[in-house]
């Protein structure tokens, strides 16, 4: 049994761009998370300030991991819907009616 799946790709471009926008500006609170790690282990004795500096150090880690793992996402759609938008264009190319004297496209 087959099922046709249909997908908008300038939504998907878009979803794309907009992952990657998302990634980029967490990416820049990523360093505001570790500057900000720094300051509460230094600004708080003992430690209670060791525990906020490594809960903020830690929260930094896990903004980093999404930031790369958005950032890989929206490689992967962008790539995705390029080679999607490719092969149709081979198909429209191979398709179009061969005119009279012209070598049809080789295969």
């Amino acid at each position: 049994m087959s099922s046709t799946i249909s997908v908008q790709l300038d939504a998907v471009d878009a979803l794309a761009d907009e992952l990657g926008a998302l990634a980029a500006e967490l990416d820049e609170d990523v360093l505001e998370c570790r500057s900000a790690a720094a300051q509460l282990a230094a600004a708080l004795d003992g430690p209670v300030g060791w525990q906020a500096g490594a809960t903020a150090t830690a929260w930094s880690s896990l903004a980093a991991a999404l930031v790369e793992r958005a950032t890989a996402l929206s490689g992967g759609l962008r790539a995705a819907v390029g080679a999607y938008r490719a092969l149709d264009s081979a198909l429209v190319s191979e398709l179009r009616p061969v005119r009279s004297g012209s070598v049809p496209p080789a295969r």
